[in-house]
């Protein structure tokens, strides 16, 4: 009894050290960063996250393995985006991805619903932690369906307020371990898109701890769904390199919840090198997240990034430490920015000077997002504050070449499910004979390219008439025929 009460006086000390000198490095990179921001004259402070302290107390002292996890978001090859771009919006077809392509639904703004000038919040799901695991691409896919369901399907809304966590419902809680345990393998996908003699993608399930990438989870989010939290429940200090599958109840299939398309709202430099305006690819942003849920986004993390405690971020240096996928919830104007960080911003302030240390360019910013993090305690009661991309960087981006930021959330496409409802076979009759075939493929056929209300069946609607039309009618056919 001595012994083992010795061995765990030993164990307590042992950790209690090891914690101090974890919380010990963070400050003093904290402090560091602070210098910088004080010299820099920035809006916002850095400091120790409060999340630390639960590493610390299972025993891990490396601040730096900590960091890799929560980088875990891992950035598509060009390739890939080139492969999308050319599947989206050019009229070359490729079969490369088309399963996945299919899933997607590139959102253009079509200015049906009112946006608000001032600050506003939509509504979302509790701040969650991913711990020691690199899964924050699917705590942000999961956050977004949630999000997602709240709106489409509890018929709720976002409002035009300030503080995030106020517009928090606990409504749904699906299973991250789920969508984490569901990853892709990166190795075989790498080699599959790259090789000459490959004539499609290789997307093989894997449930290794690697990394993962949005994309692929909203997708799974098609084909698999999510089950509840209580029946796949996080594991967040297992220390295994891989994703474990734990059920805990065998019915857990009977509570699986699916999306049927995701919305993408699509990378920002390819809309401005494509010659979108900024005020499309902006009010893009907002009408689907008004109109569908908080969105999935991610960016590049710059070192400083990680010791955020609130005000608005805005890099010290050009240093990357990997990726990071976050959820989009809302924003603020000026006024909003002044009534949550009033030490940090004057009250006289108009606008907020962005030097952008990876451009090179200064603006004015005048809005901002508000972003939920998936560390737990941590930043701004869980969340963070960054300028929006301004339309000089934008056109800056279109003209040069160079592209949007990479710690800008623009820089990456950003996603939201839908769950829509099933059409009726009338809706397709569009001949109104009372059978659905070749006739009214014809009819539809006939209309592409035209603006219809009655012929667009795609969801969302867009009152166009294009392949998305073609694929939803051949789906709701196929099934009619089934």
């Amino acid at each position: 009894m001595k012994k083992t009460l010795l061995v765990i006086i030993i164990t307590l000390v042992s950790i209690a050290t090891f914690g101090n000198e974890l919380l010990q490095e963070a400050g003093s990179r904290a402090a560091e960063v602070n210098e910088s921001i004080a010299r820099l004259n920035l809006p916002w402070r850095a400091g120790v996250p409060g999340a630390l302290s639960e590493f610390a107390a299972h025993g891990i002292v490396d601040l730096d393995s900590i960091i890799e996890k929560w980088h875990g978001e891992v950035e598509l090859p060009e390739r890939m985006k080139m492969d999308l771009t050319k599947s989206l919006f050019v009229d070359q077809a490729t079969t490369r991805y088309s399963q996945l392509i299919s899933a997607l639904f590139v959102y253009f703004p079509y200015g049906d619903v009112h946006i608000p000038e001032g600050s506003f919040v939509q509504v979302h799901t509790p701040i969650t932690n991913q711990a020691f695991h690199g899964t924050c691409w699917a705590f942000a896919t999961v956050a977004s369906f949630e999000s997602g369901l709240l709106v489409q399907k509890d018929g709720l809304a976002g409002e035009e307020i300030t503080e995030p966590w106020k517009l928090q419902h606990d409504t749904y809680d699906l299973s991250e371990q789920f969508a984490s345990f569901h990853n892709i393998d990166w190795d075989i996908y790498l080699e599959s898109i790259y090789d000459p003699l490959q004539s499609d993608v290789i997307i093989q399930d894997d449930s290794s701890d690697a990394g993962g990438n949005a994309i692929f989870s909203t997708y799974n989010s098609v084909r698999y769904g999510l089950p509840l939290e209580s029946d796949f429940p996080y594991s967040m200090f297992d220390f295994n390199p891989w994703i474990l599958w734990n059920p805990v109840n065998n019915n857990w299939e009977e509570n699986i919840v699916k999306s049927t398309k995701t919305v993408q709202v699509y990378y920002g430099d390819e809309l401005s090198w494509l010659g979108y305006p900024y005020e499309f690819y902006n009010g893009a942003i907002k009408e689907a997240m008004i109109k569908f849920g908080s969105l999935a986004v991610s960016f590049r993390v710059p070192a400083d990034f990680d010791y955020y405690t609130e005000g608005v971020y805005i890099p010290t240096s050009t240093t990357i430490t990997g990726g990071h996928a976050v959820t989009l919830v809302g924003w603020l104007d000026m006024a909003g920015l002044k009534a949550v960080f009033p030490d940090l911003i004057g009250p006289e302030a108009t606008s907020i000077t962005v030097n952008d240390p990876f451009s090179g360019l200064t603006w004015e910013a005048t809005e901002f997002w508000i972003i939920k993090n998936s560390w737990g305690d941590w930043g701004w009661n869980g969340y963070y504050v960054v300028p929006a991309v301004s339309k000089q960087l934008y056109e800056f981006s279109a003209n040069n070449g160079f592209g949007i930021s990479p710690w800008m959330i623009e820089y990456n496409a950003m996603y939201v499910p839908i769950f829509e409802e099933t059409y009726a076979m009338e809706d397709v009759d569009f001949n109104g004979d009372g059978v659905v075939d070749e006739k009214d493929f014809d009819i539809l056929v006939n209309h592409m390219y035209t603006e219809s209300i009655v012929h667009d069946i795609s969801i969302p609607k867009d009152y166009w008439v294009d392949h998305e039309d073609i694929s939803r009618f051949l789906l709701i056919w196929n099934s009619i025929i089934d």
